[in-house]
This record gives C-alpha cells, sequence and structure tokens, in this order.
C-alpha cells in the first residue's frame, strides 16, 4: 500500500528518528557536562586521585555542635581545593575524625607538608601514619590537612601565601575546627621539613607546635636568619630532627640559630630518609614528641 501523503515515508520517519535521537544525546550530554562541572566546583564529583576520594568539604556546620546534623554522613578522607584570593586553584587533602559526622564537636587541626616529588594526594596516607598517637591515647584526634607545593614548591612564594594566607582561614571557616593558631600543629617532611621549620620562623605566632622531619634545608641556611626578630620576640615552639641524608644541613640551621641565642631542641636518628622511620621512632620512644605537640595545643600565643 502507498503511504498516504500526509504521513512521513519510512525512510523520512527513520530519519526523524534518528535526528531526535541524537538531539537528545547532544541534550544529555551537555546536562551531565554541566552537572559534572558544578559538581567538581563544589569539590564532589566522586574521583578516586591516588586512591583517596574527591569530595567537597562537610555540608554540617563548622561552628562547633551547634547547627550540627548528626545523621550527615561523608567521606572521612578525600582531595579538594579552594581558590585562592589570587584566583589560583589552592589544592588539599583532609583525613576527618572517624566521629567526625557523629560527634558533632571541634578538633584542633594537624597540617601536614609534603616533599619533593609528592603533592598533597600522595602525602595525605603519609600523614595518617600520626592517627597512630590518637590511638594510643598520645595526641587528640585531630583533622589532617595536607596542602600541596606543587612537587617542588619550596613552600615558598605563592605556596606561602596560599597556604597561611588562603588554606588556613578556609580551613577554620568551612570545618568544624578549632579556630586560632594556638590550635593549629605543623609537621613537614623532607621539603616539607623545610617549609616548616620557615613557617615556625617565619609566622611564629601562627602554630601551637612544629615539627620539622628530616629536613631538606636552605643551602644558604643564612637565610633563615631573616626571621631572627620574629623568633626572639615570639620564641615558637619548634622542633627538628634529621636523619642520614639531611642531617648535617637540619644541624647548619640549628647551630646557626643557637649563635644567636635561640635554641631550637634538635635530635639526630641514624635513619634512611623515610617519613615513616621517624613516625615509628617517635612511637617507639612513646610518642615524646606527638605527646609534646599535644601538649602545646591551647597554649596562650
Amino acid at each position: 500500500m502507498a503511504a498516504s501523503p500526509s504521513s512521513p515515508s519510512p525512510r523520512r520517519r527513520t530519519q526523524l528518528a534518528a535526528v531526535i535521537a541524537a538531539a537528545v544525546a547532544v541534550v544529555l550530554v551537555a546536562a551531565a557536562a554541566l552537572a559534572v562541572r558544578e559538581l567538581r566546583q563544589r569539590g564532589e564529583d566522586g574521583v578516586s586521585v591516588g586512591g583517596v576520594p574527591v569530595a567537597g568539604p562537610p555540608s554540617s556546620s563548622p561552628s562547633g555542635s551547634a547547627g550540627c546534623d548528626s545523621s550527615t554522613q561523608g567521606d572521612l578522607r578525600f582531595d579538594t581545593e579552594m581558590t585562592g584570593a589570587d584566583g589560583e586553584a589552592v589544592p588539599y587533602s583532609v583525613s576527618l575524625p572517624a566521629d567526625y559526622y557523629t560527634a558533632c564537636r571541634t578538633y584542633p587541626v594537624l597540617y601536614a607538608l609534603h616533599g619533593r616529588d609528592q603533592s598533597n594526594a600522595t602525602f595525605l596516607p603519609e600523614a595518617e601514619r600520626l592517627r597512630a598517637a590518637v590511638e594510643a591515647g598520645a595526641l587528640r584526634d585531630v583533622v589532617i590537612v595536607t596542602p600541596d607545593s606543587n612537587e617542588d614548591g619550596r613552600w615558598e612564594g605563592a605556596y606561602d601565601t596560599h597556604f597561611i594566607d588562603d588554606l588556613i582561614p578556609h580551613v577554620e571557616s568551612t570545618y568544624r575546627v578549632e579556630p586560632g593558631a594556638a590550635q593549629r600543629l605543623l609537621v613537614g617532611w623532607s621539603m616539607g621539613g623545610h617549609g616548616a621549620f620557615r613557617f615556625g620562623v617565619e609566622h611564629p605566632a601562627d602554630f601551637a607546635a612544629v615539627w620539622s622531619v628530616d629536613g631538606a634545608m636552605s643551602r644558604e641556611p643564612q637565610s633563615y636568619l631573616e626571621f631572627l626578630s620574629g623568633v626572639e620576640a615570639e620564641r615558637p615552639q619548634v622542633r627538628l630532627v634529621g636523619g642520614d641524608l639531611n642531617g648535617d644541613r637540619v644541624e647548619q640551621v640549628v647551630d646557626l640559630f643557637a649563635q644567636q641565642g635561640v635554641d631550637f631542641p634538635y635530635q639526630r636518628e641514624p635513619l634512611g630518609h623515610d617519613f615513616k622511620l621517624f613516625v615509628e621512632a617517635d612511637q617507639q620512644a612513646d610518642w615524646t614528641t606527638l605527646r609534646w605537640m599535644d601538649s602545646q595545643l591551647g597554649r596562650q600565643l
């Protein structure tokens, strides 16, 4: 039977169906792309980076138990980012206490700085080794945050600004943490050990306690003396440990400040260049350093 003049032919119907299907596909792809972009802007796309889920900050109120919904759940560890005052992305990773979503309380913050060729994401599992001190009762439960220094940024320049001026205020306004310098701990490993020491002497009133671990200190140790006047005024609580690789460089810096009348507690350990080894050494010493750091929380700065 011939097709009615007012009805599309079978071939025409097939073509129309294909056009409609293509149009629907374009709309769906565009909608999905928009959704992913919006989720990524909130850091909630669920992608895994270095085995850690990418997620956004918890939706619960950062202001203590008031307004905290204990039924809210979320990832306890994730990679995310915020935008700095200069418009640049500032990546960081977070490890939350196990009871973060149920206890509705606030926590101190432990910032951990990675070494060369690492990132905030790759160093987070290393920083989480410090939770063993929490389990042992040597350190109160903390929110662990690992900032990023672009693998070899030496924690200077933009990476100084992003950490001190951008990330710290962001963390204290986004998560349920105790605000203020008296509730901040800083640990740095290798290049981050240099960074932790540098932040400790450059910003001596910004952290309750600092632990520099086998720091890859500046080849020009005199450069740290730029911050001597602030150190003399504030007397920051900084401890250093050196190992087989960087021990000599650390000792140079410690001796240099000692000549200026500023003594930083320092220990030399016969250990290879592995953050895990230094954490284990402190554990074997009944968490001497982590207990000291905990004792500094809440002190008047």
